[in-house]
């Protein structure tokens, strides 16, 4: 371990979502959740955490959405109130796996300090895109840089392991920088995949956030599993092609059930002539390939047109993961 960094440092960082190219069910585990195989890549819808230590042994949150929580319900067609808003309504406190990720951290590591953390979301709640579970393995890799502690160290992985089985993604495998990496187990098992090509992705979230663990609930173990070995290969080499039409995710026909507009949306995405439209994790977000930058702005804009108000669309890349920090003084 180091010294800590003056209580003055502020870091600073983008959390990205992801997306699960291919997501099979291999069976039901003991603990509740389930075995599965899948592969995911960051993109760049991102979120933005700040971090800075407090002499107080205590946890500062404050969450804001951007631009504003007015805007995006405005964007989907409905008042901030209403009952189709509830993913906006983000806590501040020990239901944010933010604060339960700093807090562990604190318990971790038996500090006497405390930090003060704004976040600024963007990426959607229950859209199956990750953002939660992002925001908390940046909490994680902020703190520990703050407090003098190498972002590998065994208890960060400890840490993040037990906050959600996404969370140890967000680190990177081994925590090396990554543009893709294969899951395994209840997703707490990474291993690399050197894919080092760029894509153009259209992501579409139909304001609807779908509970992980009901979409789970009422899916089915197939009688045959597929593996993903096919679309490794085709992230490897870098072909879009095969990476579309080799995706899989087995959580779509029941998140489909409970959302039956993701149906609608994944056959508009087909139409606007997007290659492997799916859901991404348990939904409610879905996205598509397009051929080119060109054609995946042109899409983007036609789907926000054809469905405004009602829909956050966004065109996005791969990005990597861990997210790049910045240091700044407060000074």
């Amino acid at each position: 371990m180091n010294d800590p960094l003056p209580f003055s440092t502020i870091v600073r960082t983008r959390p990205p979502a992801k997306l699960n190219l291919f997501l099979e069910l291999l069976g039901k585990r003991d603990d509740g959740f389930h075995d599965i195989d899948t592969v995911m890549v960051p993109i760049d819808w991102c979120d933005h955490l700040s971090l800075e230590r407090t002499q107080s042994d205590s946890i500062e949150l404050s969450v804001r959405w951007m631009p504003s929580q007015e805007i995006i319900a405005c964007q989907m067609g409905v008042t901030p109130e209403s009952e189709q808003t509830e993913w906006l309504a983000i806590p501040a406190d020990d239901r944010n796996l933010v604060f339960r990720a700093l807090e562990g951290f604190r318990n971790r590591f038996d500090l006497p300090t405390g930090f003060r953390c704004e976040l600024l979301k963007s990426i959607p709640a229950g859209a199956g895109m990750g953002g939660a579970s992002s925001d908390a393995a940046a909490a994680l890799r902020c703190a520990a840089i703050l407090n003098g502690i190498s972002p590998n160290h065994s208890g960060i992985l400890e840490l993040a392991a037990g906050l959600g089985s996404d969370v140890p993604f967000f680190l990177g495998p081994n925590g090396e920088k990554s543009r893709a990496a294969r899951a395994t187990g209840r997703g707490e098992h990474l291993s690399q995949i050197a894919s080092s090509s760029q894509f153009d992705i259209v992501v579409v979230f139909p304001a609807v956030s779908l509970s992980t663990a009901r979409v789970y609930s009422v899916a089915s173990i197939p009688d045959a599993t597929i593996d993903s070995a096919a679309m490794i290969v085709a992230l490897e080499a870098g072909l879009v092609n095969d990476i579309a039409f080799g995706g899989l995710n087995r959580l779509q026909e029941p998140a489909s059930k409970t959302a039956p507009e993701i149906d609608e949306i994944l056959k508009s995405m087909w139409r606007s002539n997007l290659l492997g439209c799916q859901l991404t994790g348990s939904g409610s977000a879905c996205f598509g390939f397009a051929r080119s930058t060109v054609d995946a702005k042109r899409v983007a804009n036609q789907l926000r047109s054809q469905y405004y108000p009602g829909l956050r669309v966004s065109h996005c890349r791969q990005s990597m993961v861990p997210s790049q920090i910045e240091m700044s003084s407060n000074c």
